[in-house]
Parts: structure tokens; C-alpha cells; sequence
């Protein structure tokens, strides 16, 4: 993927080949570059000073990191199996009768209020000391 003339955008991978960021990430979206070898290849990048492999190999890396990331999140090429649901083993609750209540009837809200221990009426409870 030899850049083909118009105006350079990105910064500069390789300056011996005049290869841009641009068209390092051009060649790998596309799919055919999958390692620093093929995307020197497909920019027709001829040996030079070498200082750009360096870039090229960690261009590369989070590309891949970024792809694989999409596709975990996506579902991208290789789909998601579902996770079988737990079964839950059903209970069965017996049936329970209430018995009728034979005790004092409702306690009156006057005999809670003349309770000793309650004192006079909004004072506050005694604390320990």
C-alpha cells in the first residue's frame, strides 16, 4: 500500500520512505498486514536507517490489542457461545395452617404508656454508664 501522492496526513513512521501513521493503520484496517514484515511490505518500504521498526512492531501490537478488544466486546469474528443458565432445583414450601390465636386480645396504648420503666412521655430512654 504505497502511498500514491497528495498530501502526507499524520506524522511520520518512516522518513527514508516517506511512510505516515496513516498509512501504517490504512494497511492493517484493511486486513492484509498482520505483522511489522507485511506492513513494510504493503507501504513498499525499502530497507533504510531502520529507526522506524521500532514503531512499526508497537504500531502493530496495539492494533492487534485493539482489534482483539472490539471483538471480545462485539462478538467480532468468532462468535460468543451462551452460557448455559444454572439450574435451580425447585422447592416445594408445605402448606402450614395459622392457628387462631387464643391469647390476650390488642394491648392498649395507654397501659404501654404507664409502664414504669418508660418514664414520662418523649423523655429518653436510660442509657448505661
Amino acid at each position: 500500500m504505497a502511498r500514491t501522492g497528495g498530501t502526507p496526513t499524520g506524522m511520520y513512521v518512516c522518513i527514508c520512505n516517506a511512510v505516515t501513521e496513516d498509512d501504517v493503520y490504512g494497511c492493517m484496517a484493511g486486513g492484509a498486514c498482520t505483522s511489522a514484515k507485511d506492513v513494510k511490505a504493503a507501504c513498499g518500504m525499502l530497507p533504510g536507517c531502520g529507526s522506524c521498526t521500532k514503531r512499526i512492531h508497537a504500531m502493530v501490537s496495539e492494533f492487534r490489542t485493539a482489534s482483539d478488544l472490539a471483538d471480545a466486546l462485539t462478538g467480532g469474528p468468532h462468535p460468543l457461545t451462551a452460557v448455559p443458565e444454572p439450574t435451580v432445583p425447585e422447592t416445594t414450601v408445605p402448606e402450614t395452617t395459622v392457628p387462631a390465636t387464643t391469647g390476650p386480645g390488642p394491648i392498649a396504648a395507654e397501659s404501654i404508656a404507664s409502664e414504669p420503666e418508660r418514664g414520662k412521655r418523649g423523655a429518653a430512654p436510660p442509657t448505661a454508664a
